[in-house]
């Protein structure tokens, strides 16, 4: 597999959605080339699964499939980190009617020494593990202070 490109897995169709899917170790290579993709078409998907979980992007944006199992396991995390900016609008009201458990947002590394901001998913109103993608430490993300009204 290779460093700079996501492997191609197949194309499928299902129940009127279409699925791009691909692999890739890397969930920060994996996020930035989603990003350069461009989706306009509704119900069309382009995800890549990752050793971090399913990244993916549609019209509405980035997405993570769903948080992974130690992403809730609060005790993992070394540092305090942050979210930084504004999250997606539709990636955070599909969390806030809980369509999905976790919504995109940037977060800033939580280690003194690194301080690396990247995009990832965390849960509405609650705290989330992360994984810096530089330092590869773990950080754990309060989205308390990020209400919908």
């Amino acid at each position: 597999m290779s460093d700079s490109q996501p492997e191609f897995f197949k194309k499928m169709e299902q129940d009127g959605r279409t699925y791009e899917m691909y692999f890739w170790e890397n969930p920060q290579a994996a996020r930035l080339w989603l990003l350069e993709k461009t989706v306009d078409k509704p119900l069309y998907y382009i995800t890549i699964k990752t050793d971090q979980g399913v990244w993916g992007i549609d019209k509405d944006g980035l997405y993570l499939a769903n948080l992974l199992p130690w992403q809730v396991n609060l005790s993992l995390a070394k540092h305090t980190g942050q979210t930084t900016g504004f999250p997606a609008k539709t990636s955070l009201l599909s969390a806030v009617n809980n369509i999905a458990d976790n919504f995109i947002v940037h977060v800033q590394c939580g280690n003194p020494e690194c301080g690396f901001i990247w995009q990832d998913g965390v849960r509405y109103q609650n705290k989330t593990v992360v994984r810096c993608p530089e330092c590869k430490e773990y950080s754990l993300i309060d989205s308390s202070n990020i209400r919908v009204v």
